[in-house]
């Protein structure tokens, strides 16, 4: 049986070590003292090796180490690698670059051009099409996920060409299938397409994304810029042809994409290019013309079942070359075959034009899909290579515009949040509209979850574009008005008032199987109401686009809900009923507590909205106003502990974050949610202490930027926002392109059996929200005056110390009321400094600031500079807690746990050990010499069975071979079997409260001088038959 449970109880006096660590993907390099900045890892060897064969991973700064590598990056700069994939970052010119050709087509290896409109995902010969390989060609990992279970493939994409279908494969409500056909992103005809051929020693050799035999693949790489979006793949093909390819989607012209191929040769040889549009290489498209003509081949599709069509035009070019054009079945080709010199170069120029018919109706045009794709190649053309790629990159450079996060002692972060930068805004743009508004989870390079549109993109992704694009933002709050219409009759449908949105959306926005309208997730609409009161309070639309546009969704939401909400006489509150929150673990509810909080918000929101805007029904204020203070959430007043749901039990396991989302990014600060729920501070920090035991190990990428940003918000000890941001981030972070997974390890036969959406738009916008607005405290806020009845904007600031991200970090960038802002938080001061040009902005300070509770005005070029919050120690008199230099972990964690947790002044931050086989060791590095009395280790659910401390008297070493090596330390404290402070007991499987740990304390027989201190853990103290891991190791003190 387990023992003990969970969180920050406060602690006794003194708290001992325990270890865990995380492996991710089983990467490991060798790393110089000099560049280990805080906590790192160490792989799995024998204890006493020597410290030739020892291999350490650097958890904040990742799997990088620096390298000096010249060719193809700036000269001189700083490079980091990862070495499972021979990843380098050159951090000055942005550029991600992967010098290993992969074995296989595999999706978490290849990049993608997208520029908010097309897309494609670019396989490792550097264009084509592909579907993914493995040596097990029955293997789950090459499937995407629901509802299609396809195979995955580098596939091309239009924003909003969804078809329509009766069915999918996989779907949750198979008896919606009568109210509604599904609407599913279609993939074009791959327009990326390239194959050479040569003739070596009388036999035809031809390359193509699909067919390549490795052997013949050297001197290889392939890049991404995060700048702009260009991704170059080098190589020579058999020991003889040198290739480079360019490939881009046109950041400015959105209809055009871009393929520059360079061939050199060894010797004198001709070489054949081909350009082909296959129709095999598209998806859910019903075939309806192709052919040939001025020297350029086309071909047009239309997404099934729908009377919509997309061309695909492209135009092959190349001096002193000889044509041929042919068209056969479904395949329209162009062939030029030109004579290469030996070390001479031939250049060949793709232009091509991709339009759909609902581009074309979003910018009011008469031109036909084939006539603006022919003219868009062909104006390419004509203004040639050098043109398109100067106009490509200031596009980027004036979209972009030194728009960043830099964290500055951990380059990991700094790429982390560079590459999400990046993904958010090569999916997505400033003039979409209508049906290309929509974005689905994995962008323009994916048909993960079909496409569709969910709650992702209003909760997860926007926010985060709003910070540096508030005009792409704009655009993606546009689909929702695209489907309003629709909304309005999916209320109809059961005699309601207002608008209900499905949970997933394509062409239509209708109800569907696998998006219900009702007895569902209905918070999807809270949820859409939320984006646009954000974009409204951060200025990226003023009151006249609120009034046509936001409001009235806000407005047919609210009526919708009044609809829906049952008022309880007994209770005197108004409660909901067959529901699912965001938890989908826990589907077919009463009283969801995310849901009936951002009802509450939402009829506030509808209310100030109204009068503040002088628009809408005033007969609806009253309701609106009853509801929105009578709002039922159940809570377990004796633990101060939020439920779920009504009913709920202490044996719950969540998906994803729930009620911990009340707190953030729900709550306005305004008041509210302490007048109507009672809903204060302690209870926040007691429901994230909760929910993140029972948070399961296979959820997705987004919930722990939401523990990272209350924890940063109320957490008043310690430093696990710092933990919840590595927790964030860090295991789904894929190399080489900086892509993120939905899951933390995408092996479906040990993530719970899932096939992870990739790339995870949601989590990059997840981990950007988590600096932006978790670590400092910026909220897009106001003040409503009731005499009035007039809305004043403000931005609240409310940054904190960060102690394990030493000089702090900066966002560079931030857009703030058509106003640009520079933040800086380094070790005790934060600075909003204001780069704008027109207008003061008003900046609130929260009150446990040493200069808050009032509201400070910046006027342009003026900065407001406060002290930092500075949290306190949850186990006082300790020695690490938020300030150890490192902390080594020599053999691996679970996937997911940062090793920082055991050390972080957080009881509900865990670290796993892998395995209970063989004993696990930590090394505590202080950072200088230190008299050790003893100390205390607080347990997980699973302590150790035992546990001993010893210490290296050679303090001032930094030779690792003498640090990592176990056997030269000397014992100083053994534990003997691990006794349960707090034993389970039956009672707690009913008690939905924090309940204690267990602890052990532990003292020296003497004070004892070291500076690196090793603990050894050794199996688990009764655990279950199915519990396959080692110790649970929530903090380790020292004093």
């Amino acid at each position: 049986m387990p023992y003990g449970s969970i969180y920050n109880s406060r602690i006794p006096k003194k708290p001992p070590p325990t270890s865990q660590t995380r492996e991710m993907l089983n990467r490991v390099l060798l790393v110089a003292l000099s560049c280990v900045v805080f906590f790192h890892l160490v792989t799995t060897f024998p204890v006493g090796t020597s410290s030739d064969s020892l291999q350490i991973r650097n958890l904040l700064s990742h799997n990088f180490t620096r390298a000096n590598i010249s060719e193809g990056l700036s000269s001189g700069a700083t490079y980091f690698v990862d070495e499972d994939t021979e990843t380098y970052y050159d951090k000055e010119l942005k550029v991600l670059r992967t010098t290993r050709f992969p074995r296989y087509n595999n999706y978490q290896l290849q990049p993608y051009v997208a520029n908010g409109y097309i897309g494609s995902r670019i396989p490792r010969v550097g264009s084509g099409f592909t579907y993914d390989t493995s040596d097990n060609k029955t293997s789950e990992n090459l499937k995407n996920g629901w509802p299609l279970f396809n195979k995955r493939y580098s596939g091309a994409f239009i924003a909003g060409f969804f078809n329509s279908q009766p069915t999918v494969p996989e779907t949750n409500f198979e008896e919606l299938e009568k109210d509604g056909y599904e609407s599913i992103i279609a993939s074009i005809p791959q327009w990326t397409s390239l194959e050479l051929t040569v003739n070596v020693n009388g036999t035809n050799q031809t390359l193509k994304a699909d067919d390549v035999d490795i052997t013949h693949i050297s001197d290889y790489s392939q890049q991404l810029s995060l700048l702009d979006g260009i991704v170059t793949t080098n190589y020579t093909w058999l020991g003889l042809v040198n290739v480079s390819i360019s490939v881009l989607a046109h950041r400015d012209i959105v209809s055009l994409g871009f393929v520059s191929l360079e061939l050199s040769s060894q010797k004198n040889i001709t070489v054949s290019v081909t350009d082909i549009l296959d129709f095999a290489t598209s998806t859910r498209c019903s075939y309806l013309d192709s052919g040939v003509n001025e020297q350029s081949i086309f071909m047009k599709v239309q997404p099934s079942n729908v009377p919509t069509n997309a061309t695909i035009y492209s135009s092959l070019m190349s001096s002193n070359s000889t044509s041929s054009l042919l068209k056969q079945n479904q395949t329209v080709s162009q062939t030029l075959r030109v004579n290469l010199s030996k070390n001479q170069a031939a250049s060949f120029q793709k232009y091509v034009g991709v339009v759909s018919d609902d581009y074309l109706d979003s910018i009011e045009t008469n031109l036909t899909s084939y006539q603006f794709a022919r003219e868009t190649a062909k104006f390419a053309e004509i203004k040639g290579r050098s043109w398109i790629l100067k106009s490509h990159k200031e596009a980027w450079n004036e979209l972009l515009n030194g728009k960043s996060i830099v964290f500055h002692d951990n380059d990991f972060l700094t790429l982390a949040s560079d590459s999400s930068i990046y993904h958010l805004m090569a999916n997505t743009r400033s003039e979409a509209n209508g049906g290309t508004s929509a974005l689905g989870v994995s962008g323009l390079s994916s048909d993960s979850y079909g496409g569709m549109v969910f709650w992702d993109t209003d909760f997860w992704m926007l926010p985060s574009v709003q910070a540096f694009s508030p005009r792409h933002a704009v655009s993606l709050s546009k689909f929702r008005d695209h489907t309003h219409d629709q909304a309005k009759k999916n209320a109809q449908t059961r005699d309601m008032n207002g608008a209900v949105y499905p949970w997933t959306s394509g062409r239509f926005g209708n109800c569907t199987s696998t998006g219900p309208c009702y007895d569902y997730e209905y918070h999807i609409n809270i949820d859409i109401a939320f984006m646009f009161w954000k974009l409204y309070l951060g200025g990226a639309i003023d009151d006249d686009y609120m009034k046509e546009f936001g409001y009235p969704i806000i407005e047919d939401v609210a009526s919708f809900f009044v609809d829906y909400v049952d008022y309880n006489s007994t209770l005197d509150k108004y409660t909901t009923r067959n529901l699912t929150d965001p938890d989908e673990y826990a589907e077919f509810k009463n009283n969801a507590a995310f849901t009936n909080v951002g009802i509450s918000q939402l009829m506030k929101w509808a209310l100030i909205l109204g009068k503040h805007l002088k628009v809408g029904n005033e007969r609806s204020y009253d309701k609106w106003e009853d509801i929105m203070t009578k709002m039922y959430l159940p809570v377990n007043h004796a633990g101060d502990v939020t439920l779920e749901y009504t009913g709920m039990n202490n044996s719950i396991e969540v998906k994803q974050a729930d009620v911990v989302l009340i707190s953030y990014p729900l709550d306005d600060e305004d008041g509210a949610l302490q007048e109507y729920f009672d809903y204060d501070e302690d209870r926040a920090i007691s429901d994230v202490r909760y929910y993140s035991d029972k948070q399961t190990d296979e959820g997705p990428a987004m919930t722990f930027s939401v523990y990272s940003a209350v924890n940063a918000k109320f957490n008043k000890e310690g430093c696990s926002s710092q933990t919840y941001l590595l927790k964030s981030v860090e295991p789904y972070f894929r190399f080489p392109f900086g892509q993120m997974s939905e899951q933390s390890t995408d092996q479906y036969d040990t993530n719970g059996g899932t096939h992870p959406a990739f790339p995870f738009l949601t989590g990059h916008g997840a981990f950007l929200q988590s600096s932006i607005y978790g670590l400092t405290g910026l909220r897009f806020s106001y003040i409503y005056n009731d005499t009035d009845k007039s809305i004043k904007r403000r931005l609240a600031f409310d940054p904190l110390q960060l102690p394990c991200l030493p000089g702090g970090f900066s966002i560079n960038g931030f857009v703030y009321m058509n106003q640009t802002l520079d933040i800086t938080v380094n070790d005790t001061y934060a600075t909003i400094a204001h780069r704008g040009n027109a207008t003061t902005i008003n900046v609130y300070v929260d009150s446990r600031n040493e200069m808050g509770g009032k509201e400070h005005k910046i006027q342009p070029g003026k900065s407001l500079s406060i002290p930092l919050y500075q949290t306190e120690q949850n186990i006082p008199g300790s020695f690490i807690e938020c300030t150890v230099k490192n902390v080594t972990a020599l053999q691996p964690g679970v996937v997911g746990d940062p090793i920082q947790a055991v050390a972080d002044g957080d009881n509900s931050t865990i670290w796993k050990i892998e395995s209970r086989e063989e004993p696990t060791h930590l090394i505590f590095d202080l950072g200088d010499e230190l008299d050790i009395e003893g100390g205390l280790v607080v347990w997980g659910t699973y302590p150790a069975e035992s546990f001993s401390v010893s210490v290296l008297r050679d303090f001032n070493s930094t030779n690792y071979r003498v640090i990592n090596n176990v056997e030269n330390y000397d014992l100083i404290y053994e534990s003997g079997n691990v006794t349960a402070s707090s034993p389970f007991d039956e009672s707690h499987i009913k008690k939905v409260q924090i309940l204690p740990h267990n602890c052990t304390n532990f003292t020296f027989s003497e004070l004892t001088a070291s500076r690196y201190v090793l603990f050894e853990f050794t199996d688990v103290l009764g655990y279950p038959q199915d519990y396959s891991y080692g110790a649970q190791v929530a903090e380790v003190v020292l004093y």
